[in-house]
């Protein structure tokens, strides 16, 4: 990952790439997202949450798109 983090949360995207949302590390709760490539190997910055999230859930939707919900935040 490029950024280290644990308690996050990986979703399998219908284009078979893994998307990582939150989680924390040793700076606290995270807002970053990346995008694994498993056929590369490697992992890219995607879009920011809105509010850093710990311990939250995410599911892929019909349309595609990825609801995060839940957790706990920096507090």
């Amino acid at each position: 990952m490029t950024v280290p983090r644990q308690d996050h949360t990986a979703t399998l995207l219908s284009n078979g790439k893994v998307l990582v949302t939150g989680g924390k590390n040793a700076t606290g709760a995270l807002s970053s997202a990346e995008i694994f490539d498993p056929s590369s190997g490697t992992f890219s910055f995607t879009g920011s949450m809105a509010t850093a999230r710990v311990n939250h859930a995410a599911s892929l939707l019909g349309s595609g798109k990825v609801l995060v919900a839940g957790g706990a935040d920096a507090n």
